[in-house]
């Protein structure tokens, strides 16, 4: 075996086995198209590293029409500079995902077992670790156009499925429900009605976490503790970590959502210290460890304050080599592909 094949084969080692360490608490971070280094994408991603972030998420890859915003910032690297980026990621204890979906799109008229494959194969074709899905537009009762509950709830099932197929067993699957999409099966008095929605795609499938979206849901819908942790409002009862958590989710995969700043969602926001000291209460009284979520990404000091607000991290302080030049830009779709309503 030369010396370059050898290098190859034990950074792919490395890399796998970093991917599998990786565990709650989750530090998650989508990435869009706000503060993005247009001109040198990866650093960007580096930068999220950096901050202690060890989820990474670009968004988002589109059903209908592919890359977009900052998924498609990173598919125009060179294969050099992604695998090269990805190295040094994963030597920083993250890994990289892509999100598919987002509000602007509905995809559930693909094929489950087509769209699945196609993430997943695109994943990896970009050097990633895995797939988020953050798929919405769900009607109560956990019903997609020209779906019933069932059949709603076989595509989610399938998506994921021949997602993991494409991936493989080291690769990283991660979904974004809007917290009133979790209930528990049988009962009647919840927004997913009886099917229990994504607590019942928990049963049939292997979904590694959850990036659920606390957010968005009305002004006094998980902004305290007891509703955000305990028993949630009366809008979407059943919904709170720890009810999520009954329903049959492992603690452990439930990861908090929420919006890093007031504007970058319409209700939901919770302040930094705030949120860190119920994430300490949560974890002294029910051993929640799940992690925390934030859309999205901004100005990486600000982002750094944000995290080591909520969860104290010892990722360090080194940072990638700066090669281009930031600018501001919008989205390159001409509009925000953000998770819940703009």
């Amino acid at each position: 075996m030369n010396k370059a094949i050898a290098a190859v084969f034990i950074s792919l080692c490395v890399a796998s086995s970093l991917v599998s360490a990786v565990q709650a608490p989750y530090k998650v971070i989508y990435i869009d198209f706000r503060n993005v280094n247009w001109n040198n994408g990866a650093q960007t991603v580096l930068d999220a590293a950096d901050a202690g972030f060890n989820v990474i998420i670009l968004a988002f890859y589109l059903s209908g029409s592919g890359p977009a915003d900052m998924a498609l910032v990173w598919s125009q690297l060179s294969d050099s500079v992604k695998a090269e980026t990805m190295n040094q990621v994963h030597a920083k204890g993250s890994v990289v995902l892509v999100a598919v979906g987002g509000a602007t799109d509905s995809p559930y008229s693909n094929d489950a077992t087509r769209l699945g494959t196609t993430a997943g194969e695109w994943a990896r074709s970009q050097h990633l670790d895995g797939v988020d899905f953050d798929l919405e537009d769900i009607a109560a009762g956990f019903t997609v156009g020209g779906k019933n509950t069932e059949q709603t709830i076989d595509w989610f099932v399938e998506v994921t499925d021949s997602c993991r197929r494409a991936l493989g067993s080291d690769g990283i699957i991660s979904h974004a429900p809007q917290a009133p999409y979790f209930g528990a099966v049988g009962a009647s008095n919840q927004w997913t009605g009886p099917s229990g929605g994504y607590s019942a795609i928990e049963q049939r499938t292997t979904v590694n976490f959850y990036n659920v979206q606390f957010y968005n849901q009305g002004q006094s819908c998980y902004t305290d503790y007891n509703g955000l942790f305990k028993t949630s409002c009366s809008t979407f009862p059943g919904t709170s970590v720890a009810e999520i958590h009954a329903a049959g989710v492992p603690m452990e995969k439930i990861v908090v959502g929420k919006p890093v700043t007031i504007g970058d969602a319409g209700n939901g926001h919770v302040e930094a210290a705030t949120l860190g000291g119920y994430f300490r209460q949560a974890a002294s009284e029910l051993g929640w460890n799940g992690g925390i979520m934030g859309w999205q990404w901004g100005e990486k000091n600000t982002l750094t304050s944000w995290l080591n607000s909520i969860i104290s991290t010892n990722s360090g302080s080194n940072t990638g080599t700066n090669t281009g030049t930031s600018e501001t830009r919008t989205s390159t779709t001409g509009q925000c592909q953000c998770q819940c309503q703009c």
